[in-house]
């Protein structure tokens, strides 16, 4: 008498771990790898070749002067495109992968200019949010930036910024009372109801079994994301959705909603593990051109602006 041979799991494994990677991809091309963040290697980063070299070695000199006396660290950089992406998206983008401040402070602050889409935006770390505030990060945008670019001047132009950004955050510049408040983290009445919506749709995904649950955690998650990324940083953020979508999955397992439904205990499960190494702080003195972020993180802050 014939017998049947044991039914072989591992396409069924295969099935979650192509889904979880497909997840993970879709994540990735959201996130990360839209823009593609160039390497910090200074203060004054003039990609798009706007600058003079005199102006460049004068203001990174000054940014080297404020660092090693506040330790607060300010970076400009300017791209030749934005890559059909808002400023507001690449700037947190830069500010993140560069992590400008120290760890413990949060202190960065990044002046991105785009003159090809003719957008600038000034970003605050969360430790720097007190002192250089989105109505005074306006008022050096519209008053002080915006005047020079506009009769072409690049260079006096953020040269007149950063002057003002180190001036503000030493409390001796002020805005002036006409200034009208803007949303530098602007988006927060937008990816907080799409952060529920979110948080709805993968709580439901737990229910759904076999592929529909999964589609739908996918969606959640999607959905959510912007919320994420704007609390913890596009990077963190990231993270938090790839550790939330293998707490779903497992979940599901446990309620009998896996891929191919069937409850039952298996032996091969699917964990995955991250580690978010302390970046080390080095203000690139001794003569050195090399200069690195100390781990810092932007809360959204600051303003943008057009001329």
């Amino acid at each position: 008498m014939k017998t049947k041979p044991p039914i072989n799991p591992t396409p069924q494994k295969n099935k979650q771990i192509g889904f979880i990677c497909f997840f993970l991809m879709c994540l990735a091309n959201v996130s990360l790898f839209d823009y593609p963040v160039p390497k910090l290697e200074r203060r004054v980063m003039d990609h798009a070749g706007i600058l003079s070299p005199a102006t460049i070695d004068q203001i990174e000199s000054k940014l080297k002067e404020f660092e090693a006396e506040t330790s607060n660290q300010i970076a400009v950089y300017t791209t030749p495109s934005l890559q059909e992406e808002s400023i507001e998206g690449v700037a947190i983008e830069i500010f993140d992968e560069w992590k400008l401040g120290q760890k413990s402070k949060g202190n960065g602050v990044l002046l991105i200019i785009a003159p090809n889409e003719r957008k600038m935006r000034i970003l605050v770390g969360r430790g720097l949010e007190g002192a250089l505030t989105d109505i005074q990060a306006k008022h050096i945008v519209r008053n002080e930036i915006t005047p020079s670019f506009k009769s072409k001047d690049m260079d006096g132009g953020v040269t007149a910024g950063v002057n003002a950004i180190m001036a503000t955050i030493r409390g001796e510049y002020a805005p002036s009372e006409d200034d009208v408040q803007t949303s530098g983290r602007g988006t927060a009445e937008d990816v907080i109801p799409s952060g529920i919506v979110g948080g709805i749709f993968t709580f439901i995904s737990l229910f759904i079994p076999s592929i529909g649950g999964v589609i739908f955690t996918i969606i959640g998650l999607l959905v959510i994301l912007p919320l994420f990324t704007f609390l913890f940083g596009s990077t963190f953020g990231l993270i938090v959705a790839i550790i939330l979508f293998v707490i779903i999955m497992f979940l599901r397992r446990k309620l009998g909603h896996g891929l191919g439904g069937g409850g039952g205990s298996d032996s091969g499960g699917y964990y995955g593990g991250w580690s978010s190494g302390g970046g080390s702080w080095s203000s690139g003195d001794s003569g050195s051109d090399s200069w690195s972020g100390g781990g810092g993180d932007s809360a959204g802050g600051g303003a943008s602006g057009d001329w």
